[in-house]
């Protein structure tokens, strides 16, 4: 049975996925709807046509057909009342963005968390570029999760199992990482057996957290590292030193040091992380 959280800061209620209809989408809408069906979530599937929008969804990853394979497959068992608490939307918009028809959709609904393909020659990396899908997350401001198209993931596709249990937090003294902690904290509501080790990791000179800067809680594991050199380098290094499964990257999109306009860390990572990156907005 999967641990459940009450609505709380860093639960997710609210899922958008842009899609492409790609195979490189594929493996986000998987990352998608496990975040979705985990948390009972509402899940939106937007796909920018740039033309007149049907009524014909053939192209369409199905929900039901994949829900069928991960029951088969024995992965959400006990699930079944999130699932019937979530809510499933297909859209079709005349416009050729998918930034700007995210960002119009998000403009009238709720949305807590996106969930893009990044990284790859065809796909949706045709249409939604990293620099466009990295203005889409600076411009929302919400948590995004970016699934490499040849990175490793952490939702299986045929089986739906979820093996998120290695996270990495890169801090800073001038950015908050409370956000991506508390983010990194409700990810064990996607696992069966909830137990997550979770690495602060301090690269550069000063500013490294103490075991008292984190919350006691019975299945988290927290680990405080310290490195120096290169922030992109260290935080690249970890994440293969530690298996890591999934970067939680706390975000200021607007300043240094993580997620300067152009050239910021968070860029970087994106662009060379061998595994899934949330980008967490802080202020």
């Amino acid at each position: 049975m999967s641990l459940l959280f009450s609505p709380a800061p860093g639960s997710v209620g609210f899922v958008l996925h842009p899609t492409d209809l790609s195979q490189a989408s594929e493996r986000a809408f998987d990352h998608a709807l496990a975040f979705a069906i985990r948390n009972g979530a509402h899940f939106t599937l937007l796909h920018a046509v740039g033309r007149r929008a049907t009524d014909n969804w053939p192209g369409f990853p199905s929900v039901r057909a994949r829900l069928a394979r991960w029951r088969e497959a024995g992965t959400i068992q006990g699930l079944e009342d999130r699932i019937r608490q979530s809510s499933i939307s297909k859209l079709e918009v005349q416009i050729r963005n998918p930034v700007v028809a995210s960002k119009q959709y998000i403009e009238h609904h709720p949305v807590d968390m996106i969930v893009l393909a990044t990284e790859g020659r065809t796909g949706l990396a045709r249409l939604l570029k990293p620099s466009l899908a990295e203005k889409l997350a600076r411009e929302t401001k919400l948590m995004t999760l970016f699934v490499p198209e040849g990175g490793r993931d952490f939702v299986r596709r045929g089986t739906g199992r979820v093996t998120l249990r290695r996270i990495l937090i890169p801090v800073h003294p001038k950015t908050d990482p409370t956000p991506a902690m508390s983010r990194a904290v409700h990810a064990a509501a996607l696992l069966d057996d909830p137990s997550l080790e979770i690495t602060l990791l301090h690269v550069g000179p000063g500013g490294s957290f103490s075991q008292t800067d984190v919350p006691d809680l019975p299945f988290c594991r927290w680990n405080v590292v310290q490195r120096g050199g290169d922030v992109v380098d260290g935080i690249l290094a970890a994440t293969d030193e530690f298996d890591i499964d999934a970067i939680y990257m706390p975000t200021a999109w607007s300043k240094a040091p993580f997620g300067r306009l152009e050239g910021g860390v968070t860029e970087a990572i994106l662009a060379h992380s061998p595994c899934p990156v949330a980008t967490i907005p802080v202020v």
